[in-house]
């Protein structure tokens, strides 16, 4: 194919002893060749390669800056608040029941007090729907007279929030 760099002629090596004349004309014809061969259109098919690579890296380097490692290690998601929707007795059985936590919020409100239990904001991947799943793992804690309020639960950034009576 013309064109091609496997296509270099050689000029027949000189007969006789080598001298600077003879090298010169070898080298010269090779040098000729190389030039000729070495055009516009190889220098795109040189090019574009570099060019595809260039853009590659940049791909990898531009899309990995966006990641959050940590969230993505983690699962976890947006924060839900639920809301204690159980009897209102506030027995450590109710309280500590998963099932009596929704998303529905009270009509009450809460305020902090630790007297009996009200919201829990924690992240989404303890809540199925729009109930709180067993994994929560809640703790109460006795106020007086068998009334209890959330001490703890397992997602350690949990913001709980209890009413007074």
């Amino acid at each position: 194919m013309p064109g091609d760099f496997r296509e270099v002629k050689y000029l027949p090596r000189p007969k006789g002893p080598a001298t600077i004349n003879n090298l010169n004309q070898s080298g010269i014809a090779t040098y000729l060749n190389f030039k000729n061969n070495f055009n516009m259109k190889n220098l795109k098919k040189i090019s574009s390669g570099f060019l595809a690579l260039d853009f590659g890296i940049a791909l990898v380097f531009t899309q990995s800056a966006f990641k959050n490692p940590s969230a993505a290690k983690s699962g976890k998601r947006l924060p839900v608040t639920v809301y204690y929707h159980g009897p209102s007795d506030y027995s450590q059985i109710n309280v500590t029941n998963e099932s009596n936590w929704t998303t529905t919020p009270n009509t009450g409100g809460c305020d902090s007090t630790p007297e009996v239990a009200c919201s829990i904001t924690l992240d989404g991947s303890y809540v199925s729907g729009t109930t709180l799943k067993t994994e929560a793992d809640l703790e109460a804690l006795e106020f007086q007279d068998g009334k209890f309020y959330i001490s703890d639960v397992d997602d350690p950034s949990a913001a709980i929030v209890n009413r007074s009576l």
